[in-house]
């Protein structure tokens, strides 16, 4: 099931809302993760809920054994056992496949490869991806480290913490959450009732749904065939396509996140912001404090600063800077180009940091044009499956096939791309909207409007990107 979806808008979160508004105590956490878990088995395939709730039960019952520990080494081992139980599953669902495409691709290098059969042995490892998986394993190994280092106790309530885990506005595509930001909520809502913020939910809802439908699925539309045959892109199709998936990531994942954050203020509980604008950053590292906020913060504290940080001289926080983005990168996806676009971002760290001084130096809006275009750049290394891929593109960026195009949509395209640079660059991001009642009038017939055509297009609308990972 999709936030984008008549199951979801008409008949799953209504009849969630309603019984959720009628519940208090513990039968409210138990109606809520049971709806949580409805909706994660209606996503994909019902056999996702098993490594969640393996996940859940096993970290919930570690957490404790860790606080009863009295000797460091003890509490150590606690940790790492839940450190290599969650990151084993993720690596069997998320990277076992790439392995083996290494394995393989190596020892065909090597000329060590024989029939097509020879590794069926190892296509056990090719499994499905679980929706979310990166995002419940990073939430429960933070919460993990955090009960390790004190920052917090271990959460007495079953109930609490399988909603921390498995709270269905962010469970397949974030915001990524720690403890003390969705805990506290559900401990608000179970002593309290849902009291649905209807005023900053609807129009948060409607925002993202529009953004989804209307112009990432839109642009979409237009460019997924065109990158079906990198081969045949020229100079003109392939600088639109690039421009366009820079634009159609944005609007596709800052609308989930936007969903995300209305469908849980109509639960009564309060979310973290994704996103502040990020293609108006004006330097690589601003905009990583501007995309996917709840990711970098992640990144930042539980792998940056253990490796180091910049606490050990330049050359080490150079080399700790890398390191963290690519694994970020993996983290997004099991394959070279990934890595390669962690990397990529990793030396844009690196660049800033070192022409720091002459970068601050240009005015901001050569500052934000110079950040845009080089995170756009790096958004083909994400798209693309494979290096051939990327190298293709990259090779008809720089006019190798040519500059004229017949694609008879491109003016549509054209429009598309102009359209979106205007909003990433000129408007708020819709937290910081006014609440409905608040917003004049012409706002909420514009409002109304969008929600209307986001519906009769709908079925035009697909998966999430972020999805995926």
């Amino acid at each position: 099931m999709l936030f984008n979806s008549f199951q979801l808008i008409f008949v799953f979160f209504p009849v969630c809302l309603a019984v959720a508004t009628r519940l208090r105590g513990s039968a409210l956490l138990v109606w809520v993760n049971l709806s949580s878990v409805v909706f994660y088995a209606l996503t994909g395939h019902a056999w996702f809920v098993i490594p969640m709730l393996f996940t859940t039960i096993l970290d919930f019952k570690l957490s404790h054994l860790l606080a009863r520990q009295n000797s460091d080494g003890a509490r150590r081992a606690v940790l790492i056992g839940s450190l290599c139980a969650n990151f084993g599953l993720l690596f069997y669902f998320k990277y076992a496949g790439f392995f083996v495409d290494t394995v393989v691709d190596t020892l065909g290098l090597l000329g060590a490869t024989g029939g097509s059969g020879e590794h069926d042995s190892l296509e056990f490892l090719r499994v499905i991806l679980p929706a979310g998986i990166s995002f419940y394993t990073f939430q429960t190994v933070a919460y993990m480290v955090d009960v390790y280092r004190g920052h917090t106790k271990p959460e007495r309530s079953f109930w609490r913490f399988a909603g921390f885990v498995s709270f269905f506005p962010h469970l397949v595509a974030g915001p990524l959450t720690r403890h003390h930001e969705l805990v506290p909520g559900l401990a608000r809502i179970e002593q309290d009732g849902v009291r649905p913020r209807w005023r900053e939910g609807v129009p948060l809802f409607v925002i993202g749904l529009s953004k989804k439908v209307l112009i990432a699925d839109r642009i979409a539309h237009f460019i997924d065939p065109l990158l079906l045959q990198p081969a045949d892109l020229t100079m003109t199709t392939a600088w639109l396509s690039l421009l366009g998936f820079s634009l159609q990531i944005y609007f596709d994942f800052s609308a989930y996140s936007d969903m995300a954050i209305g469908l849980s203020r109509l639960l009564g509980v309060e979310l973290p912001q994704n996103f502040n604008n990020p293609y108006q950053a004006l330097s690589p590292q601003d905009f990583w404090k501007r995309w996917h906020i709840t990711l970098s913060r992640w990144l930042r504290d539980y792998l940056y600063i253990p490796l180091g940080g910049n606490r050990k001289g330049p050359a080490r926080r150079y080399i700790n800077l890398a390191l963290t983005m690519l694994l970020g990168g993996l983290w997004h996806g099991a394959s070279w180009t990934f890595a390669i676009w962690g990397l990529y971002h990793g030396g844009l760290l690196v660049l800033h940091r070192l022409l720091q001084e002459q970068w601050e130096a240009w005015p901001s809006w050569a500052q934000r044009v110079l950040t845009f275009s080089l995170v756009t750049f790096g958004w083909l290394f994400f798209r693309c499956s494979n290096l051939d891929e990327a190298g293709t593109w990259m090779g008809a960026l720089v006019g190798h096939n040519g500059f004229h195009t017949p694609f008879e949509k491109l003016p549509k395209l054209a429009a598309l791309v102009v359209l979106g640079l205007v909003l990433v660059n000129f408007f708020p991001v819709a937290s910081s909207w006014p609440k409905w009642r608040t917003m004049p009038w012409v706002g909420q017939v514009v409002l109304a409007a969008l929600f209307v055509a986001s519906i009769l297009m709908i079925h035009e609308s697909s998966r999430f990107i972020y999805f995926q990972f």
